[in-house]
């Protein structure tokens, strides 16, 4: 009969013990959505000019290399950090007609993400010739030499005959002293200076950082929440969504910045990717936060004693 007892309160014990097991199981580890997000400096360029694409992957260590896919060139593989980060470069080709090109990174089938990059209208040099000037040497002639007939009277040996008309040369009778004048007027031509239009420098568009920012890092149930940001198409309208739910829209301004409210529907503790849509794909995050109760560990330790003490008593009784 004792042996009975203790049997019945060993049952009872191992029957307590594992009613109280059962309800402090872990539970199962929420799976937790892998967001890419690319930004591109510069925005634009002329073909021919360089860009660069910086890659965040959230959470860290979801994704080491990220691949890409363009019609405007080639663009290599980014390697990522422990962080969660990297970037690339690349250039555009000199055949690469003005227009808007889209650039998407993909980390594997199931994520990926999009920026763009617009090539512009180059602006050609014009370079100007200066006019090329001959200058004619001046022409220089030789009268015939003079004859005097017989019986004429002329000017005895020692007689000189000057000429005064620039670049001529007079041949006189022997006994005569001939003189060149060499004063002939010397013409210096001076070429204008050439002219060269290195014409209109290429400005870039100003960077945009393209990043989606939140004014809280964490927030408990009833706190309000903001998002900001910048890199939209100007007049897209901008829809924010967290874990495939809605929770916030408004409308990108003329320069592709918007400011709006954030609100969630449920209270889900952990960190929350917020993701906004306006022609290009933003995304920040934020930590939900809340409170646990220890009601349910009280109730738990007391139904636990209870059940000792009874088997306890049991086994004395036997």
């Amino acid at each position: 009969m004792r042996t009975v007892g203790r049997l019945v309160g060993l049952a009872v014990a191992a029957a307590t013990l594992f009613l109280v097991v059962l309800p402090v199981a872990p539970a199962a580890a929420q799976t937790q959505t892998l967001v890419l997000s690319l930004s591109i400096k510069p925005t634009s360029g002329p073909a021919g000019s360089s860009f660069t694409i910086g890659v965040t992957v959230v959470p860290a260590g979801g994704c080491s290399v990220v691949s890409f896919s363009s019609k405007l060139t080639t663009i290599p593989n980014a390697t990522l950090s422990r962080l969660g980060t990297g970037s690339v470069s690349a250039t555009v080709p000199t055949s690469a007609a003005p227009a808007t090109y889209p650039i998407t990174g993909s980390c594997d089938k199931n994520t990926s993400g999009g920026t763009r990059f617009t090539v512009t209208k180059s602006t050609p040099t014009t370079t100007t010739t200066p006019p090329v000037v001959t200058t004619t040497p001046p022409v220089t002639t030789t009268n015939p030499p003079t004859t005097v007939p017989p019986g004429t009277t002329t000017t005895g040996p020692g007689a000189t005959t000057t000429t005064t008309r620039p670049g001529i040369t007079t041949t006189t009778t022997p006994g005569t002293t001939t003189t060149t004048d060499t004063t002939a007027p010397t013409t210096t031509d001076t070429p204008p200076p050439g002219t060269t239009d290195l014409g209109t420098p290429v400005v870039d568009e100003p960077s945009q950082d393209g990043g989606l920012e939140l004014d809280r890092k964490s927030i408990q149930p009833g706190d309000s929440l903001s998002a900001k940001g910048s890199g939209c198409e100007p007049n897209h309208t901008v829809l924010l969504t967290s874990d495939g739910e809605s929770v916030g829209s408004t409308t990108a301004d003329n320069s592709g910045a918007f400011t709006t409210p954030v609100e969630f529907d449920k209270i889900e503790p952990g960190r929350h990717v917020v993701t906004a849509d306006c022609g290009v794909t933003l995304t920040g995050a934020v930590d939900q936060l809340v409170t646990s109760s220890t009601g349910g560990s009280s109730s738990t330790l007391v139904v636990l004693v209870f059940f000792v003490l009874a088997g306890a008593a049991l086994i004395r009784v036997s």
